[in-house]
């Protein structure tokens, strides 16, 4: 279970399976912009999975995954709600380049990305 508990001002303080925490914030002026945004978390989840993935690619074919990166850029319209988002894999120039579509098609599999493209339903209500 995740549950999230509300501190001071806009912190918060996530919880996962009593194993892990994730603390986060708000940019000025509505918190203090002490940690990342619950909205940067969320970003960052996407980007870390398809990281992930890659890095999967490299050790099942024994290549070297060091200087592999992924950098998300997200859109927003004017309302600044989420459009888009663009995932770029970053592979240094010495990654064999016949490993580049596997390495793409394996980072595409990320089950994150694969939530966003079939979004699940979403309830919210008292506990």
């Amino acid at each position: 279970m995740i549950r999230s508990h509300v501190l001071d001002g806009a912190k918060i303080e996530t919880q996962i399976d009593d194993k892990f925490a994730i603390s986060s914030d708000q940019p000025a002026p509505h918190g203090e912009d002490s940690a990342p945004s619950p909205f940067d978390v969320f970003l960052a989840g996407i980007s870390g999975c398809a990281a992930y993935f890659a890095q999967r690619y490299c050790r099942k074919w024994k290549l070297p995954h060091e200087g592999i990166s992924v950098d998300l850029i997200p859109s927003f319209d004017d309302r600044h709600a989420l459009i888009g988002v663009d995932l770029r894999i970053n592979v240094p120039d010495s990654f064999p380049r016949e490993h580049l579509d596997g390495l793409l098609k394996n980072a595409n599999a990320c089950p994150v990305k694969k939530a966003l493209e079939n979004p699940p339903q979403v309830s919210l209500g008292f506990a």
